[in-house]
């Protein structure tokens, strides 16, 4: 085999040492993992073209091959192959090499469990330029061209570990997450990296971690929030000047990239040749278990796409009706997806597809329960519907009708005893039993919540739940911070749809004390989220609750020792020390509450690079002088301290 000339290629001395051609092969790769060389490839080809076997080597102790050391290189070489005394040899050229030699390789695992497409992928500790993620993406192509099987096997897998931090993800998740912010415009070649991964197996979109149960949708979503957020972000001074516009200019356009990504990830056709009409974002996103707030921000910002049909007459209610439930789990997920869609379009529920079936009718077909499957919300508004159903044909159903309606007839009194009442009846009161249960799985809370997010009660109940789960797993970082990626915007959720509750508040503000250390961690923002935002809203909307301005005092204090400056900047920008201000002087005989809200507003004065607009000093010394001299003990050190600062 002629794999071209190389003779002006010279190999390292020690390499030229080694006799064996394969042992020699692997210690070229095995020592470029430290040191960089842009000739590297084309010296893997010389190797390869005087003695093709040296492609087969494998070493002992690591089971890896020269192609596992070639794909790990590639994830580690900060320089680009460059072309030099005319010798050009670009990574996809040496890739194909040595699977031309040795394509066995290609499936081969190494004692760490993996083929070499696993350390193809990104890797999130370096910052890739367009060039190396344009070689990375045909080094993908390549590998999963010449081994389609063993590449769906590892692509379907949700326990691969990049680095022990990370934790045990999906390759897709770890790509999504290896990418940086990405501020060109046009975007770079981002979009195609992670379409490689993407393109071959669409349903891992929807897998979950086995560490920390977080999705790429999930992920894509929070990070785009993020951007948008620092996109809007307020300077010091001026906001017109030019380094302020350009900071905004370039987070927006990070964001924008951002949600290239993800629709590439909803619709990983889009960039073959076909009719519009054939597909819909919308239509794409309700048979996928997306997150909730990124199904409703699809379906706000594309309200176009609510009443458009597919090509088999089928609007996104009808295929979020007819997705077979038994895949997302016992949770709430298609009642949430349901209800939003009929909020957005109620006619829906009225219109038939082109099989002449109504939503109602696709629900009950694919196995959808009474409440937790959205069967009761379609039901609600078009009841018409129950004329197309047997309801003989389906029992449960019928059960679960007459339990809702308090209507049970006689034949089901007599039965109330076996195992099928007893599911209609907790499928009644769900939602409310559920998030009390003390083995209620996260998931299912969250979920539970943001169907129910009208009731107060289950709000109230998921907050409390989350604390618990959160309290329990506080020493446990891995653990807490898995909790955060669903809970803070959940949480956040309530909030905003229960502002005049204080017993809502008190109990979310309870749950965000304790997440507090997560931020930041995996795109969850304490500020983009509106965390910061509904916590300060709590305490002007309940001044005279005291124990809604203790535990909100303590969520802000936390929030900022966690977050640093930029946080403290964030909660000043939405009054935050008026609000610890008016804290103070609405509860002076609560020493919970002097304390909380000294300790808070040190937190927020301990950064002198954060912008502190609303700084309260002559109304608030008063009050902290006050705080000083009534409670000694709890808060002379902390008051003395912000009282300095504000001097």
């Amino acid at each position: 085999m002629s794999t071209g000339s190389f003779g002006d290629v010279s190999l390292p001395a020690r390499i030229r040492k080694i006799s064996d051609p394969g042992e020699q092969l692997y210690e070229l790769l095995n020592i470029s993992i430290e040191t960089e060389d842009t000739l590297l490839w084309a010296k893997i080809m010389k190797i390869c073209d005087a003695n093709p076997e040296a492609a087969k080597y494998c070493d002992t102790e690591t089971l890896d091959t020269p192609l596992h050391l070639a794909c790990r290189v590639l994830r580690v070489l900060e320089t680009s192959p460059v072309n030099r005394d005319g010798i050009t040899a670009t990574p996809a050229d040496a890739i194909r090499v040595l699977i031309q030699c040795c394509a066995d390789n290609v499936s081969f695992v190494n004692r760490e469990g993996y083929i070499p497409l696993h350390y193809a992928i990104p890797n999130s500790s370096k910052s890739e330029a367009d060039t190396y993620v344009h070689h990375q993406v045909q080094v993908i192509n390549i590998l999963i061209a010449a081994d389609y099987d063993a590449s769906m096997d590892y692509l379907s897998r949700n326990d691969v570990v990049f680095n022990r931090e990370d934790g045990a993800c999906t390759p897709l998740y770890h790509a999504v997450s290896s990418v940086r912010d990405d501020f060109s415009n046009p975007p770079g070649p981002t979009v195609d990296l992670i379409s490689a991964i993407h393109f071959p197996n669409p349903g891992m979109v929807s897998a979950k971690n086995s560490s920390n149960h977080d999705k790429p949708l999930a992920l894509l979503y929070r990070r785009f929030s993020r951007q948008f957020d620092l996109s809007e972000k307020f300077f010091p001074g001026d906001n017109s000047r030019k380094e302020v516009l350009e900071h905004r200019q370039r987070y927006k356009t990070s964001a924008m990239n951002t949600w290239k990504i993800i629709l590439k990830l909803l619709d990983p056709l889009s960039d073959k040749k076909r009719s519009v009409s054939d597909f819909y974002i919308i239509h794409s996103a309700v048979k996928m278990d997306c997150p909730p707030d990124l199904i409703r921000y699809i379906i706000e910002t594309r309200q176009g796409e609510v009443s458009k049909r597919d090509e088999n007459g089928r609007l996104p209610l009808h295929i979020a009706a007819a997705v077979e439930s038994s895949d997302f789990g016992n949770n709430y997920h298609f009642k949430y997806v349901i209800d939003e869609l009929l909020y957005a379009y109620p006619d829906g529920a009225a219109c038939k597809d082109n099989d002449g079936k109504l939503p109602l009718q696709l629900a009950i077909e694919s196995g959808k329960s009474w409440i937790r499957g959205g069967v009761k919300s379609l039901h609600s508004v078009f009841p018409d519907a129950m004329t197309n159903i047997a309801l003989g044909e389906h029992p449960a159903l019928k059960k679960a009708m007459s339990f809702s309606s308090n209507f049970v007839g006689e034949q089901e009194g007599e039965e109330s005893n076996n195992s099928e009442n007893k599911i209609v009846k907790e499928e009644h009161y769900d939602a409310i039993m559920m998030v009390q249960k003390p083995e209620a799985d996260l998931a299912n809370i969250a979920s539970a919540m943001w169907a129910n997010e009208e009731d107060g009660g289950v709000q109230m109940l998921g907050c409390m739940a989350i604390n618990v789960l959160s309290e329990k797993h506080a020493n446990d970082k891995c653990k807490l911070f898995a909790i955060a990626l669903s809970a803070v915007t959940t949480i956040v959720n309530a909030m905003k749809n229960h502002p005049n509750e204080p017993a809502v508040q008190e109990k979310a503000c309870g749950a965000l004390v304790t997440l507090a250390p997560a931020d930041n961690y995996r795109e969850v923002s304490f500020a983009a989220s509106g965390a910061a935002a509904s916590i300060v809203a709590a305490m002007q909307a309940h001044v005279s609750d005291t124990i809604v301005q203790q535990v909100a005092c303590s969520a802000l204090r936390n929030i900022v020792e966690y977050g640093g400056g930029d946080r403290a900047t964030v909660i000043a920008s939405v009054s935050g020390f008026t609000a610890l201000q008016n804290a103070l002087g609405a509860h002076p005989d609560s020493v919970e509450v002097q304390r909380e809200a000294c300790l808070a507003l040190e937190a927020l004065t301990a950064f002198p690079d954060a912008n502190l607009p609303d700084l309260p000093g002559v109304q608030t010394a008063p009050l902290l002088e006050a705080a000083a001299l009534k409670y000694p003990k709890e808060c002379k050190v902390t008051a003395d301290i912000v009282l300095s600062r504000l001097s």
